[in-house]
């Protein structure tokens, strides 16, 4: 090796190349490698140059010129070294995306030897002692340094070297060439480990050890400080960002996570451990389907949506449901990401925010849709009971009807007058059911008067037992006779309608429903059982079941509208509702209580009455009769036979019309041969309203019965203020038909 230049000597050869090149750029060929140095500038060109990677500046022209002796090979290598590293960002993104380093390096050692670098080699690698042997033959920068006749120790080869294990271990490392081509070996070889030699460092001590390379260093060394601080900078700046950004993870209201490419967590903000109630210490490092968070209906789909992730697929934000630590759970949506930087690993970074209220919304949205349902089934209900209660009470009508005439012709010992008592106690339940349909659509209006409640219930209990199962045993317990209270008999029914079927579904196969009946007198103390009632007499009713019981935490809102427990097809979640409100509705109140597994016990009180109900009147007074003159006017014609027959047994003068328009053409030329017209409402050709409004217009004084089997449009307050005596709504009984007759007849 040359000797080393004394700096005196050094600074002379700087002059004379300064004299030489005057103010022109100095011109110098080396190698077929053309070098344009311009002196006072302090920079340098050149073409032709292999190693596209090297320093550019008056200590590298200096070497390429063949003044290597006077610069030194140590600084040289090590000008070459750091070269290499900096080359290793560029491969490090083709490395970085295996998973594994040896693919990586095979993968960059194959466009090496396709950019004519030679032939690369990873002999061994050694994760744990973070050390790896490389093997390159056929370099180029071998064959450069031979074809010279010198040997420069490490090189870019090495800085490349060097450069991917930095990467691999996350810590500087340092590459000691033991092969050398320039040598005479067969190729060059590395050993790679762990160094605290930094090339920084390693350029600073020479530069303060050599008096005589800080002068021809001077102009690379303000270069390389301009590059360090650009890189300081550039480096604050990341850390400033990164800082930033981990203040707005930390601080998100929403979970933030992420997710190296297996899966396992590698960070977790606050707000993800404020959620999940989990610590960070407790799932980093875990696989996120592994640490008892998702729940178990979750993890297929967020498992293959993590795949598709990971492979590159964009995909849009899922909805997954969490566990906390509690054992609550959460509807999250998922918005996971793939992030990539240069020279990083590939990670996934997964937003995950709470939406359980928006799924509550959603849920309480849906019940809202189903109640709409519901009240349209009801609106439903309504329809079809407004439009077959006029047909079917002309048809019961007609049933009650000759059901007492024919009573009136059959003596009471007779085996058939027991039959017709039956057709006839049919006929009212049918009526009574009509009476339910409107009341449940509001269809009808409801008249609370003095009744026994003992016949409606046992009325009730007949109907059901057709209903319900036989392997249900239904028992009743009367303990009074004194059952006097203010309702409507269609209510009643339709509470113990209610209270057995719910009763009855409660019971899965044998069990038993017992009614009971009693009086109770309500003092001070015992109405704070009842906050709704006063002091007083009252009747007691309860309906009580072997059933399964209701749940404790259901049972506050068993009279909430449709709130269930029951299956689809046991019940809309409505009955017990209605159930409340028509013992709110008569003074009365209700409570439930139940036992789970054992059963349920509802109970009703109802104020009691002392006044007299109509089953106390006597019924076998006379019914009132008389001899007016009677148009009884009704379409259906089976209708029109029965008022005849009614009338006329009563002793009234009857003329019975089907057609309305032959009806008006009658009055109209005799209109004082009658004394009453009873006339239906819903007919053809002429409706009854309308028949009514010519009658008056042609006899004002004429006293006029409308009836109807049902009309929405017209009820009993609207037909007097039409100018009617009175209204009808069928069916009627004989009493009640007499009764009503006799009444408006007197008035006149």
């Amino acid at each position: 090796m040359a000797k080393k230049p004394t700096y005196e000597e050094l600074e002379q050869g700087i002059k004379k190349l300064e004299k030489e090149a005057v103010s022109k750029a100095q011109q110098i060929q080396v190698s077929d490698i053309n070098v344009e140095w311009d002196v006072k500038q302090g920079t340098c060109t050149f073409e032709n140059l292999p190693v596209a990677m090297m320093w550019v500046d008056t200590t590298l022209a200096g070497l390429m010129s063949g003044v290597q002796s006077m610069v030194g090979m140590k600084r040289f290598g090590l000008a070459l070294q750091s070269e290499g590293r900096k080359s290793v960002e560029n491969d490090w993104q083709v490395i970085s995306q295996f998973s594994d380093f040896r693919d990586g390096f095979k993968a960059i050692a194959n466009i090496a030897a396709v950019a004519g670098w030679g032939d690369w080699e990873l002999i061994s690698l050694d994760e744990n002692k973070k050390t790896c042997h490389f093997r390159v033959k056929n370099s180029w920068e071998g064959r450069y340094q031979r074809s010279l006749g010198v040997c420069w120790n490490s090189g870019m080869l090495a800085g490349k070297m060097a450069g991917y294990c930095s990467k691999l271990f996350e810590t500087n490392c340092w590459a000691k060439q033991t092969a050398f081509i320039a040598k005479g070996d067969n190729f060059d070889e590395f050993v790679v480990a762990p160094s605290e030699r930094y090339l920084e460092r390693e350029i600073e001590n020479l530069l303060v050890s050599d008096e005589a390379t800080r002068a021809d260093m001077a102009v690379a060394l303000q270069k390389f400080k301009r590059e360090v601080e650009e890189r300081k900078r550039a480096e604050n700046e990341l850390r400033e960002s990164e800082r930033k950004y981990s203040v707005l993870v930390q601080e998100s209201p929403d979970a933030i996570i992420s997710l190296d490419m297996i899966g396992n967590l590698l960070s977790f903000n606050k707000s993800a451990e404020r959620i999940s109630g989990f610590s960070p210490e407790e799932v980093i490092g875990k696989h996120f389907a592994k640490i008892g968070v998702l729940a178990t209906k979750s993890i297929p789909k967020t498992l293959k949506e993590f795949a598709l992730v990971i492979s590159g697929i964009k995909r849009p934000p899922f909805e997954l449901t969490i566990m906390r630590k509690d054992k609550s759970w959460l509807f999250m949506e998922a918005n996971p990401r793939l992030i990539k930087h240069k020279g990083e690993k590939a990670w996934v970074q997964v937003t995950l925010r709470d939406i359980t209220d928006r799924k509550l919304v959603e849920a309480e949205k849906k019940k809202l849709e189903v109640q709409l349902q519901q009240v349209q089934k009801i609106e439903a209900i309504g329809t079809l009971a407004g439009g077959i209660a006029h047909d079917f009470n002309n048809i019961l009508s007609i049933i009650i009807g000759n059901t007492e005439l024919a009573m009136d012709d059959v003596p009471e010992g007779n085996p058939a007058h027991l039959n017709l008592e039956e057709i006839n106690a049919a006929s009212i339940r049918g009526k009574n059911i009509v009476r339910q349909l409107l009341s449940f659509s509001r269809k009808a209006v409801l008249e609370r008067r003095p009744m026994h409640i003992i016949p409606i219930i046992k009325d009730s209990l007949k109907f059901l037992r057709a209903t319900i199962s036989t392997s249900i045993d239904i028992r009743q317990d009367i303990q009074t006779t004194d059952d006097t209270v203010l309702a409507d008999s269609t209510q009643i029914h339709q509470i113990m309608m209610n209270l057995v079927t719910n009763s009855s579904h409660a019971i899965e196969a044998e069990g038993v429903i017992e009614i009971g009946i009693e009086n109770v007198v309500l003092n001070e103390d015992s109405c704070a059982l009842y906050t709704d009632l006063t002091p007083g007499n009252y009747i007691k009713v309860t309906v009580s079941d072997t059933g399964q019981g209701i749940a404790p935490e259901a049972i506050d809102r068993i009279f909430d509208p449709y709130f269930t427990t029951k299956e689809v097809d046991k019940g809309s979640g409505i009955g017990l509702s209605v159930v409340h409100g028509i013992v709110k509705s008569h003074g009365g109140a209700i409570r439930v209580k139940s036992d789970l597994g054992k059963g349920t016990t509802f109970t009703v009180l109802f104020p009691a009455v002392e006044i007299k109900t109509d089953s106390e009147i006597e019924t076998d007074e006379k019914l009132p009769s008389g001899d007016e003159r009677i148009l009884f006017i009704d379409d259906e014609e089976s209708i029109a036979n029965l008022g005849n027959q009614r009338l006329e047994r009563l002793g009234y003068k009857v003329e019975a019309k089907t057609n309305p328009i032959e009806a008006l053409k009658l009055f109209r030329g005799k209109p004082y041969q009658f004394d009453l017209v009873i006339t239906d409402l819903s007919m053809p050709k002429m409706t009854g309203d309308k028949l009514v409004k010519e009658i008056l217009n042609i006899r004002s004084d004429i006293p006029i019965i409308l009836c109807t089997g049902f009309c929405e449009k017209i009820d009993e307050k609207k037909a007097k203020a039409m100018g009617v005596a009175d209204y009808i709504e069928k069916p009627v009984d004989k009493r009640g038909f007499a009764n009503k007759v006799r009444k408006v007849l007197d008035r006149k």
